[in-house]
């Protein structure tokens, strides 16, 4: 009877431990309007630091766009279109990831746009406020990828490509997949050794009583 109870009680602590990749959701389009040069946002524990920039990797004002439909995201106020996204050629939205590290185990991220055509790249950096090199990744339109190479860099940027048609884009927002926290593994792994105890105690038993 105590064997029975012992392996049901060491079953819930690894089912109730089990872990769970729960997803948290940022989204870019609130706050709106105008920003300045730098926004925090915070969801479910997790912050990420987006910063603006212009083609000359000056600072330059954000722009959190809330006009429903295909017009939620982060762009940019120096959008010469009036659209307030993140144009061809005028700028990059960067994204500071460095305080997920060890947090997180998967980044993915959301564009949209208000027309059609456009044609966006990403970029990795250590270095704040500038990027080089070859894209990371590049796409067309409203998507949804993965950050590539996520742990390599602490920053992101987002830049249109699009050297005709639609010129700009928005950069939506961000889902997070948690990493379990070390208790979640350590009751998870201790309920399994219970189990795996009683298991090897109960052959034993069953000799010792023949």
């Amino acid at each position: 009877m105590k064997y029975i109870a012992s392996l049901l009680i060491a079953g819930a602590l690894a089912g109730i431990a089990s872990p769970v990749y729960a997803a948290t959701t940022i989204n870019f389009g609130t706050p709106s309007g105008n920003l300045g040069t730098t926004e925090t946002y915070t969801a479910g524990g997790f912050t990420i630091v987006a910063s603006g920039f212009d083609q000359n990797n000056v600072a330059t004002d954000l722009y959190g766009k809330n006009a429903g439909a295909n017009e939620i995201g982060l762009g940019l106020a120096n959008d010469p279109s009036g659209q307030h996204e993140i144009y061809f050629g005028k700028g990059f939205v960067q994204i500071d990831v460095s305080q997920l590290f060890g947090k997180v185990s998967n980044i993915s991220f959301f564009t949209n746009s208000t027309t059609q055509g456009e044609q966006w790249s990403i970029f990795g950096s250590n270095i704040a406020g500038s990027y080089s090199g070859p894209a990371l990744l590049s796409g067309t339109n409203q998507s949804t990828a993965n950050l590539p190479g996520f742990g390599s860099y602490k920053f992101y940027d987002f830049v249109s490509t699009s050297q005709s048609g639609g010129k700009n884009f928005l950069l939506s927002g961000l889902t997070i997949t948690a990493v379990p926290e070390p208790t979640t593994w350590a009751m998870m792994l201790l309920g399994f050794g219970v189990m795996g105890f009683g298991l090897r105690r109960r052959p034993s038993q069953a000799l010792a009583a023949a």
